[in-house]
């Protein structure tokens, strides 16, 4: 049995044994995926015989992994516990189960990535002549089942991109959003059905959920009165930095006004165990929700660094910050704990090999364009993850997980049950032979020793087969850009599957999340932060949001910077302009920066 006195605060042990409905207030450091990993434990712990699931919905698949590879290393089966996306839970507990309730999908479907939604779109929005770039095309629905786009250009558009997804059986992430929904509203009992074999849900990074998303959710609690559910939000509105992705940061009387069977209480994960007293002075003036946060790690009273340079060329932000970098290390700083990140990719890219020039001896967990692009819904995508790992005792869970996600997958599109355990897949997989140095042939052939071995055909499923030609278009499409400059040698290809280490290079939105002992930010202009391809009347409020986030990975040492020479596009002029500092940070008076 775990001692949870021992291992958790005050706060977090009353979060963790509450059996009540609650939104959780988590400060940065607070221990919160810690909180939501011991109460998931607990409750197996304190309900051994129970079989209704445990939910864990994240915002990421890395952070759903996390919370799975925690609760093992506490020794708990992990049997009862489900942790996903909430598109994977629309998938896997709506429309795998129920899908013969819609006639769009009774015949099976295929979840297409942002690469074919982006052909599809252009190639409508040039048969339209729109000059328009496909990403301003919003193609998400409100809970009234109702495009959010307002624009009726934009909305043909959106018309027939539909109307080929259905003509192709095919959902891109919001269909897959809708049409959950839509099948709980339709069919009562199965929202029912739903609750009835789940024994709480767990939301993390509630602030970042879209209003569709907290409808899905609110379906199934709102199901039948008799059957108990506990749902519990975790999160920070501070950190609601996906508002443009259409995140909303509720706060308690709308979630107690949208969820009429249960009510919830507001608890405030207050303590940080992270970040210096300093620091935390200087980035709650970045706060948007104010609520206490106290310093109770072990680096409290550290001075720290606050470093701000505004006067800095941007040809010479590479050199500033390889030195910072260079002085750190010298420090006893591991590179592991240095933190370099940007607004957005854009910034990033270039700055990631100029720096790697600089540091020839430092390592990197920077920014890479591989051969396969990341789809953790392609069947195709997850075989080549199996085919490309090592065998590792730490990663066999995972590994079995995910070799029983492939069988499960191949059934249904085969429309037969495979009766092959997970094992006797890893065991195929193993058996691959590095008989070629070219890395997409060993992929290729290694997928066609499984369909062999476990006597299937891809040609016989249509899905299946326009499903892999896809992950095989894609993966040549990327070795045949020049501008990627990638190699076809296996040793590439067993690169992207391979945990990197060093000084982490990431966008603000990536890090979300992460914390370091040095942060080093660069690209704190306007136009970047807050960005100008938002409303107006928002830019102030993201500008904070953003800063809050950076400032909070921070454990002690934070670096900033406003480099001159980078420019924004003046909407009002139509071209381009300077970009001047971020204006947040000369506001901010709660401590004098370092020089």
């Amino acid at each position: 049995m775990i001692d949870y006195n021992e291992k958790l605060s005050k706060e977090q042990m009353t979060i963790c044994q509450s059996e009540k409905n609650l939104l959780v207030k988590a400060c940065p450091g607070s221990g919160k995926t810690r909180t939501i990993t011991y109460k998931l434990a607990y409750r197996i712990e304190k309900n051994p015989d129970n079989l209704k699931k445990l939910i864990a919905i994240t915002y990421t698949n890395r952070a759903a992994d996390e919370i799975t590879h925690r609760i093992e290393e506490l020794g708990i089966d992990t049997e009862r516990v489900w942790t996903g996306t909430v598109h994977q839970f629309c998938l896997e507990w709506i429309l795998e189960r129920y899908k013969m309730y819609t006639k769009s999908l009774n015949q099976g479907f295929k979840i297409i990535d942002e690469r074919v939604k982006e052909r599809y779109i252009t190639e409508i929005l040039r048969q339209f002549n729109l000059r328009i770039h496909w990403r301003e095309i919003n193609t998400r629905y409100n809970r009234e089942l109702r495009l959010v786009e307002q624009d009726e250009n934009k909305r043909k558009v959106i018309g027939v991109y539909h109307q080929i997804l259905r003509s192709n059986k095919e959902l891109d992430f919001e269909q897959i959003l809708i049409t959950s929904y839509n099948i709980l509203k339709q069919n009562a009992f199965i929202a029912s059905d739903i609750k009835d074999s789940i024994e709480i849900i767990c939301i993390d990074e509630y602030q970042d959920t879209q209003d569709l998303q907290y409808a899905i959710i609110e379906e199934i609690a709102n199901s039948n009165v008799r059957r108990a559910l506990q749902i519990n939000f975790f999160g920070d509105p501070n950190q609601a930095i996906y508002g443009s992705l259409g995140g909303v940061a509720k706060d308690l009387q709308a979630i107690n006004n949208e969820f009429t069977n249960i009510c919830f209480e507001e608890k405030t994960l207050s303590g940080c165990y992270r970040s210096t007293e300093r620091l935390i002075k200087f980035y709650k003036e970045f706060m948007i929700d104010e609520y206490s946060i106290d310093a109770n790690g072990k680096v409290k009273d550290d001075i720290g660094i606050i470093q701000y340079n505004y006067e800095i060329d941007r040809e010479q932000i590479y050199d500033s910050i390889a030195q910072i970098i260079e002085r750190n290390i010298q420090d006893g700083i591991p590179e592991k704990e240095i933190c370099v990140v940007a607004p957005v990719w854009d910034l990033l890219y270039p700055f990631s090999k100029e720096l790697q020039d600089r540091l020839p001896d430092v390592k990197f967990d920077a920014p890479d364009i591989t051969p396969i692009k990341r789809d953790p819904l392609n069947l195709f995508y997850k075989l080549t993850r199996l085919l490309l790992t090592e065998p590792n005792i730490k990663k066999m869970l995972y590994r079995r997980k995910l070799a029983g996600e492939i069988v499960d997958e191949i059934s249904l599109y085969m429309g037969k049950q495979l009766y092959i355990e997970d094992m006797d897949l890893l065991n195929i997989v193993i058996q691959a032979k590095e008989d070629t140095e070219k890395g997409s042939d060993f992929v290729k052939r290694g997928i066609d020793n499984v369909f062999r071995v476990i006597q299937c055909k891809i040609e016989d499923s249509l899905d299946l087969k326009k499903m892999y030609d896809d992950f095989l278009e894609k993966m040549t499409n990327r070795l045949e850009n020049e501008n990627y400059q990638l190699t076809d040698d296996l040793s590439t290809f067993k690169k992207m599957f391979k945990e990197k280490e060093g000084v982490v290079i990431n966008t603000c939105h990536g890090v979300k999340g992460e914390e370091y002992q040095t942060v080093i930010a660069f690209g704190l202009v306007y136009g970047k932060i807050p960005s100008v391809y938002i409303e107006s009347d928002k830019r102030d409020e993201e500008a904070n949001k953003l800063l809050y986030v950076i400032a909070s990975r921070a454990k002690s040492r934070l670096y900033l910077f406003s480099e001159k020479g980078r420019v924004y596009w003046d909407n009002g002029v139509r071209q381009y302009v300077d970009a001047f500092p971020t204006r947040q940070l000369f506001q901010n008076k709660s401590v004098k920066y370092d020089i």
